[in-house]
């Protein structure tokens, strides 16, 4: 298969607006031609799976909501009673934080099921609230009301925005793959175009990680430093701690042969999220993979270097 021919016709499609369905299935061979595990999960939460409760979202799939609305009859007393229509709740009234935990919207749905239903409600978006967030306003700013309806408007530019972001994201990672790393001759044995591609990955896609706390990486008990503005620092020791564990797994690869080139591949992705102060996740992912990929082999120095000293580090 020709996986430059492959990434070209994606680049057409989407540049002449083609729908997402007709792609996804493109990108998905796409995602896992490249073996790059990094890019083959950005694919799978954006355009196949959608994310999980405990993904760390992109900013832009964080959304803020315009407004909350409600119809109701508020009870006045003695049989007296008063209709709202479409009535904006004011949700300031729950207090700061539960305002912010009302108002925004982690959007973890597929990019293609965003398309679909940018396709098929027109105006603004309708969103319903869960059952928590209904108990919470009824019992704290609706009282003696029977509400019987109640929904959350989101602009239509903000889902437009989580597509376009996305499908940005892509474009721009296929065509710096086609113009820097391809020229016309695919051969992905070669190390040199492994990192290449781990370098563009991780330069496209993991840039604005959303998360929840607004701060860097809020993490209880680790080696790992909040920082400001979504960034996240670690402190001397853990970057010491993860150097010291790649540079014993490098000197351990010199003595095998296939393997020795795909271990160096994920040393390079470590080293480079140390670099960047990318998430942790990036890093113990690279190191688990180590530990896949010299499962089979003769020697079991790395596999038990690793079972001994990953727990130390706190991620």
């Amino acid at each position: 298969m020709n996986i430059k021919s492959l990434i070209e016709d994606i680049i057409v499609g989407m540049a002449n607006n083609e729908p997402l369905t007709n792609l996804v299935s493109k990108i998905q061979v796409v995602s896992k031609l490249l073996k790059n595990e990094e890019f083959k999960t950005w694919v799978d939460n954006e355009f196949i799976y959608g994310y999980n409760t405990e993904d760390d979202l992109p900013v832009y799939r964080n959304i803020h909501v315009l407004a909350v609305k409600a119809s109701f009859v508020q009870h006045l007393g003695l049989g007296l009673m008063k209709q709202y229509t479409n009535f904006e709740v004011p949700i300031l009234n729950l207090g700061p934080d539960k305002y912010k935990e009302v108002m925004q919207i982690p959007f973890k749905e597929t990019i293609v099921a965003l398309d679909q239903m940018m396709l098929q409600q027109k105006g603004n978006i309708h969103y319903s609230l869960n059952g928590y967030e209904k108990y919470l306003i009824q019992q704290k700013i609706l009282q003696d009301c029977e509400v019987s309806n109640i929904y959350k408007i989101i602009s239509r530019y903000s889902i437009t925005n989580i597509i376009d972001q996305a499908k940005a994201k892509l474009l721009d990672t296929f065509i710096e793959l086609n113009d820097s790393v391809f020229n016309n001759e695919i051969d992905f044995n070669l190390m040199e175009k492994k990192e290449d591609i781990a370098k563009i990955v991780h330069q496209t896609i993991n840039t604005g990680v959303y998360i929840s706390d607004n701060s860097s990486a809020n993490i209880q008990d680790t080696n790992i430093v909040g920082g400001t503005n979504n960034k996240v620092e670690f402190n001397e020791n853990f970057e010491e701690d993860v150097l010291n564990l790649t540079a014993k797994i490098e000197q351990l690869a010199k003595d095998l042969d296939e393997e020795r080139d795909e271990i160096a591949f994920e040393i390079s992705k470590i080293k480079l999220a140390l670099e960047k102060k990318e998430s942790p996740k990036i890093i113990k992912s690279a190191f688990n993979a180590i530990k896949g990929i010299v499962t089979n082999v003769v020697s079991t120095e790395i596999t038990n270097l690793l079972t001994t000293e990953l727990p130390k580090i706190n991620f």
